[in-house]
């Protein structure tokens, strides 16, 4: 007896939903699977340090290379993950730290002391990621880009009908933010000597630069005379 059309039709949505549902699964396998090899890879750079390579990375996973390029093609795409991991926890931690904040200048400091703390924790793992190939799209430049933001979102709360025009906020923000950066790898690549500042100190060091040294309130520009006149040797 052949089949009716609402027969064919329910067979069809079963399979169809069988189907759904093993892709489903598969899907939230990989998902898994991939956050375990993410945070394996985490771990075995801050235990082996960041110049580790791919086969020593899958050894410590207890592992091969071959499942970790199924995941992400390369060494490049597993830095890449690593970074993005990292980064987006250090920036749910800044903006939680920036919102506690009561003033601009202690957003500053909140975020400068976070990001200190979790480049010291993890630096073999900050490495891992900074040394990954330059991608203009990288985890890395789209948390500066996100904190960048920040910046200038804190500044506006802080300063409301006072705040900085946005184009020179855009600057400013972006100076700010590759200074702390600059600053705090320099800190951190320093020898562990006396004169060596800890992360504490290092931390209000960085923010007095930042809001002392690039305060955001002195954007008034000096006039070509003023300019000329700190510029040009006085004759005597």
């Amino acid at each position: 007896m052949k089949p009716r059309v609402a027969d064919t039709l329910g067979i069809v949505k079963q399979v169809s939903e069988n189907v759904d549902g093993r892709n489903s699964r598969w899907q939230r396998h990989r998902a898994k699977r991939r956050i375990e090899l993410i945070t394996a890879a985490r771990d075995a750079v801050a235990t082996h340090g960041a110049g580790i390579s791919m086969e020593e990375i899958a050894t410590a996973c207890g592992t091969s290379k071959s499942v970790f390029y199924r995941y992400f093609k390369d060494k490049s795409g597993v830095q890449a993950a690593v970074g993005e991991y990292f980064v987006s926890r250090m920036r749910t931690r800044m903006v939680a730290a920036a919102h506690e904040a009561d003033s601009f200048a202690a957003t500053v400091h909140a975020l400068v002391k976070e990001y200190l703390k979790s480049v010291e924790a993890s630096a073999d793992v900050y490495r891992f990621v900074v040394t990954a190939p330059a991608d203009g799209d990288s985890a890395i430049e789209q948390f500066l880009d996100s904190v960048c933001q920040l910046l200038m979102d804190q500044h506006i709360r802080h300063r409301g009908e006072q705040a900085m025009p946005e184009a020179l906020l855009q600057c400013w923000a972006a100076s700010t933010v590759g200074m702390v950066r600059g600053a705090g790898e320099a800190w951190l690549a320093l020898p562990d000597t006396e004169d060596k500042p800890d992360r504490p100190a290092m931390s209000q060091l960085i923010t007095d630069w930042a809001v002392q040294g690039l305060r955001p309130d002195t954007y008034t520009t000096l006039s070509a005379d003023e300019t000329s006149a700190q510029t040009t040797p006085q004759e005597s």
